[in-house]
């Protein structure tokens, strides 16, 4: 995900708390932002995310999605 989509994600969260009395309508912002709305809360998460997170984790790394990497042999003994 690239850092105007994380951003526009993190708008459309932040914004969903506090339309309790707006008419803003966050599912549609949301949505705009390819993501999904459930739950209170706006997911982004495609097939090809998906397949990178599988190939990652079948090599022995961790993927982290908020930045779209994977990573190896960091952070453990």
């Amino acid at each position: 995900m690239n850092r105007k989509g994380v951003l526009t994600v993190i708008v459309a969260v932040g914004l969903a708390g506090s339309a309790g009395g707006c008419a803003l309508d966050v599912t549609a912002l949301c949505e705009g932002a390819g993501g999904t709305w459930a739950g209170g809360t706006c997911t982004r998460w495609s097939p090809a995310q998906q397949a990178a997170l599988e190939g990652c984790e079948a090599n022995g790394g961790v993927y982290l999605r908020g930045d779209d990497t994977c990573h190896f042999g960091e952070g453990g003994p």
